[in-house]
């Protein structure tokens, strides 16, 4: 009942062999000739996510906000915005899990399948988390790609399907939502067990099929308000509609949506496994600088900085510009890139490290955090500020980061008092979603924190680059060669481009650079 997901060390882009182990999880479901039950589908479309949201597509997200920085090979290029189709390949063709190098399904295709087995069986539950799947993942490759093909796409005879309006994917998919959370969710029977009864179930393994019922309704309500929050730059009533969904979204940490790890050679996290394989990137100088900067004003204590980095050699926390650059051009207290005193980095934590076993880390995918920020953004930019102090109090009252070792990561309460304005609150959310692909979408749309491009090179010294940070990654090569419906300019009619906006954010941030009089991520 399980496929083994593999991404290719040939591909130098993800570090990861033979992805997941759990018990009666050891057969190939894309080599079963006949499935008469979604389980053995439900296992691999769990699998499907942590290759998507821990590998490459996550390391531009992160390289790109400057959470880490590429200081090898090709994560140096990545880092300084150098993406190509053949980069982005495996991960857009694991978008439908058909064929492709970086898992043995578990895409779109394999999610509608487990849906119309779920209908066979009379298995509500099961439809309706499939569709809540469907929104996550097809979420995050609207959020990269920008147009995508998706309604044509689950039909394996359309060798050429055509691309969707980015913001028709999105509204397709709050439908999508809403159909599981009225329909299928809320469903109950002696039949609609879900991954309850034959133990498919990975990310809330161990609940009933109430207690799935439950967080599943709260998971789809916060991934809503997510997928509002990506829309509202071209829809300013996206930010009341999100807020709307706050209050029915994850309602306690202990309901935060993790993707499964184990620590088994087959089920180690993702970056962890990178970090084993490669070790290419390092903390980043700006989310560095930003949590130095938060404790030294009383508003953040070191914890997280600690868990998420270990010292420089010498003692201290410093990370790296993009692409390794140095002696970057500087005024004030920015930070040149330079390391210690004596030129040492610091390294990214153990949990993701790929030294320090067991690798186990459970990366938080959809948190009660996230949704209590988008609640404070939403609510301030719908001119409820003191609401909005209400959310952003109770995202640093329960700081909480994943889990290893199977027990939560957790920080406790943050000192102080943070107002609620809309810097303040993303850059709360910038260092409470380490890793997250979601970080990019937040920067995309507020432009905090405010960040310098990359250097046109990384050459010591280098004059800043005259172009923004990107706003997407481009179109797999497969899909370029294969598909002659790929477009060259976007559903808005805008060129499409490594560096150019998708329709959901039209304008893109300001071009800062390191010299700049707007306060920069220091």
């Amino acid at each position: 009942q399980k496929a083994l997901l593999g991404l290719g060390l040939a591909l130098g882009a993800a570090g990861c062999s033979n992805y997941l182990s759990a018990p009666d999880v050891t057969n190939d479901p894309t080599k079963v000739t006949v499935l008469t039950k979604p389980g053995p589908l439900y296992i691999g479309v769990q699998e499907a996510g942590p290759p998507e949201r821990e590998g490459q597509l996550a390391r531009f997200a992160a390289e790109y906000t400057q959470q880490v920085a590429g200081f090898s090979r090709q994560q140096i290029g990545y880092d300084t915005y150098n993406a190509k189709p053949s980069d982005t390949d495996p991960y857009f063709t694991a978008i439908y899990g058909v064929n492709n190098t970086l898992n043995g399904g578990g895409g779109l295709l394999d999610i509608h399948k487990m849906q119309q087995l779920g209908h066979k069986v009379n298995d509500s539950l099961y439809i309706g988390i499939g569709k809540v799947y469907e929104a996550l993942y097809m979420g995050l490759a609207a959020d990269m790609f920008g147009d995508i093909p998706y309604r044509e796409a689950a039909d394996s005879t359309i060798l050429a399907p055509h691309f969707d309006p980015q913001l028709q994917i999105y509204a397709d998919l709050q439908t999508q939502l809403d159909s599981a959370i009225t329909i299928f969710l809320a469903a109950t029977g002696p039949t609609n067990a879900g991954g309850s009864a034959d133990g498919s179930e990975l990310i809330y393994g161990g609940r009933s099929a109430a207690q799935l019922r439950t967080v599943y309704t709260e998971v789809a309500h916060s991934l809503k308000a997510r997928l509002y929050m990506h829309t509202a730059e071209t829809d300013p009533t996206a930010y009341a509609k999100a807020l709307a969904e706050v209050p029915l979204g994850i309602s306690s940490p202990a309901d935060d949506f993790l993707w499964f790890h184990d620590g088994t050679p087959q089920g180690q996290n993702i970056w962890w496994q990178f970090g084993a394989a490669r070790g290419d990137v390092a903390p980043a100088a700006a989310l560095v600088e930003i949590l130095k900067r938060r404790i030294a004003a009383g508003v953040e204590d070191s914890l997280r900085l600690k868990f998420y980095f270990t010292p420089a050699t010498g003692g201290g926390y410093f990370g790296y510009r993009p692409g390794a650059t140095t002696n970057v051009p500087v005024t004030g207290a920015i930070d040149p890139g330079n390391g210690n005193a004596t030129g040492q980095y610091s390294g990214v934590g153990t949990f993701i490290d790929g030294l320090t076993p067991p690798g186990d880390f459970r990366q938080p995918e959809i948190t009660y955090a996230e949704t209590q920020l988008i609640g404070a953004e939403a609510a301030l930019q719908t001119g409820n500020a003191a609401a909005a102090q209400t959310f952003l109090n109770a995202a640093r009252t329960n700081r909480f980061y994943g889990s290893t070792g199977g027990a939560a990561v957790g920080f406790g309460s943050a000192p102080g008092v943070l107002p609620a304005t809309l810097q303040n609150i993303i850059e709360e959310k910038y260092v409470t979603l380490f890793l997250n692909p979601e970080v990019w979408n937040d920067y995309k749309r507020t432009c905090f924190p405010s960040l310098a491009p990359a250097p046109s090179t990384t050459a010591p010294g280098t004059a800043p680059r005259n172009t923004p940070i990107p706003g997407r990654v481009p179109y797999g090569l497969s899909e370029i060669n294969a598909n002659p419906n790929t477009p060259a300019t976007s559903s808005t009619g805008v060129a499409i481009s490594t560096t150019s906006q998708n329709p959901n954010d039209p304008t893109a941030c300001p071009v800062l650079n390191y010299t700049s009089s707007v306060p920069l991520a220091n």
